[in-house]
């Protein structure tokens, strides 16, 4: 391979890499503005809104680590930590979401909107 085509290689990258981040704000941008127009009670949207950004989060986390995969060893051990860390976080959601529904929701809304930001700050600061 040469210069001009690695180069070439990183510039494709980079551009998809673009692309990707683009329609992740536009696709918040798009979520934020649904939630807040929807008639549900306020800390109902703010907890919908994080679980929707963690899990975009996640994804988005996953694709990287996974663009540095050297081998197909690492490919199956990040996907199996993935998929793990998704599981036990939609287990979760589904629990306060749960909760939430049988009226014992509003403070554990507030508990797991406050979880579910430090899990993606925690994301953000790992990627």
């Amino acid at each position: 391979m040469t210069d001009k085509e690695s180069l070439t290689g990183i510039e494709q990258d980079v551009q998809i890499e673009e692309r990707t981040r683009h329609a992740m704000e536009n696709y918040f941008n798009w979520l934020h503005n649904a939630i807040l127009t929807s008639p549900w009670s306020n800390d109902l949207n703010k907890t919908f809104l994080s679980y929707a950004t963690e899990n975009v989060t996640a994804a988005v986390g996953l694709v990287q680590k996974l663009s540095l995969a050297k081998n197909l060893e690492d490919v199956v051990k990040i996907q199996t930590e993935f998929m793990s860390q998704q599981l036990n976080s939609f287990n979760e959601q589904t629990k306060a979401m749960d909760m939430y529904q049988s009226g014992t929701g509003h403070l554990a809304a507030r508990e797991v909107t406050f979880a579910s930001q430090n899990a993606l700050l925690a994301a953000q600061i790992t990627s």
